[in-house]
């Protein structure tokens, strides 16, 4: 599931330089599920691990760099039941745990396997099973449902205007007035994942197909697939770069990849074990990806090779 995307990394050049290495795998012609040979005008440094979390789904970062994780805190078959368990931690802008349950569920406010979040309008939006939940960002009060009715919402994103959504169950996306009026736009089966680039351009990736598509977000037009499938297990959230190419995290895959800008090149960056919905702090180019069985999240240096 994600912060406003529309602020690019500060790079010095947007030219991507494949240049072809010994020991790596072209694409295979027979649709075998391998990386591409031409590396990735980007790497990842790991800088630290936070441990402590419980099913950690998503994260996402706010101005002032602090980071919040959703936490299912479920058991393997009740990831998306209403058992009123789940809570979102905090992360300081020094990648120390500041607080384990910085919202938590009760009786009065409950919270199911809170999943994918973005932060729009001072609010913090979070996905809530069958529901839209939102609290206010400075304080975690205020918490209200936006909306409901969903089979299972599953990511965010925003355009700086709305709130967009993913309904994994349904294969449906969702553009969210603060109001909570809602409209339908054409998605694949399935769909998880969903980003916005500096364009205004809306992606997503499938859990199911396997594929990376772009959406029409005036909900004219049937989703474009990348054609990537063979490439991947199962797709869980997509971030664009300030190149233009995309990073994507592949769940049962266990690896964050990223695909080139014409939408030909799959490389894999690292290995990591069920990677869930990822977040970045564009000003600090910082990548933070959660370990959703591992229950720790991974703060990683966003470095663009190409300068």
């Amino acid at each position: 599931m994600k912060s406003i995307k529309l602020n690019p990394l500060r790079i010095s050049s947007l030219l991507l330089l494949p240049v072809l290495i010994p020991g790596c795998k072209e694409r295979a012609s027979d649709g075998a599920n391998q990386d591409a040979a031409v590396p990735s005008a980007w790497s990842l440094d790991l800088l630290t691990t936070v441990s402590g979390f419980d099913v950690p789904e998503c994260t996402v970062s706010d101005a002032g760099g602090n980071v919040y994780v959703s936490n299912i805190e479920s058991a393997p078959d009740e990831y998306w039941t209403d058992d009123g368990k789940s809570y979102l931690s905090k992360i300081g802008a020094d990648h120390k745990l500041e607080k384990q349950r910085w919202l938590d569920s009760s009786a009065q406010a409950p919270m199911h396997a809170a999943k994918g979040m973005c932060i729009l309008g001072g609010h913090l939006y979070f996905t809530d099973n069958t529901r839209l939940m939102r609290c206010d960002l400075a304080s975690g009060k205020g918490l209200v449902v936006v909306v409901d009715g969903f089979e299972k919402a599953n990511d965010l994103a925003t355009d700086g205007q709305s709130v967009w959504l993913s309904d994994t169950a349904a294969g449906k996306v969702y553009c969210i007035g603060a109001d909570g009026a809602k409209r339908e736009i054409p998605s694949p089966a399935s769909v998880n994942g969903l980003t916005f680039d500096g364009t205004g351009q809306l992606f997503a990736v499938s859990w199911d197909l396997h594929d990376v598509y772009q959406l029409d977000a005036a909900g004219k037009n049937e989703p474009v697939a990348f054609g990537l499938a063979d490439h991947f297990t199962n797709l869980d959230s997509i971030e664009v770069l300030a190149d233009g190419s995309f990073l994507v995290s592949d769940f049962k895959g266990n690896k964050v990849c990223t695909i080139s800008a014409d939408r030909k090149v799959v490389t894999k960056l690292i290995d990591i074990t069920t990677p869930a919905d990822v977040g970045i702090d564009r000003e600090k180019e910082l990548l933070y990806v959660p370990s959703f069985l591992e229950g720790k999240v991974s703060v990683f240096k966003l470095r663009y090779k190409g300068e």
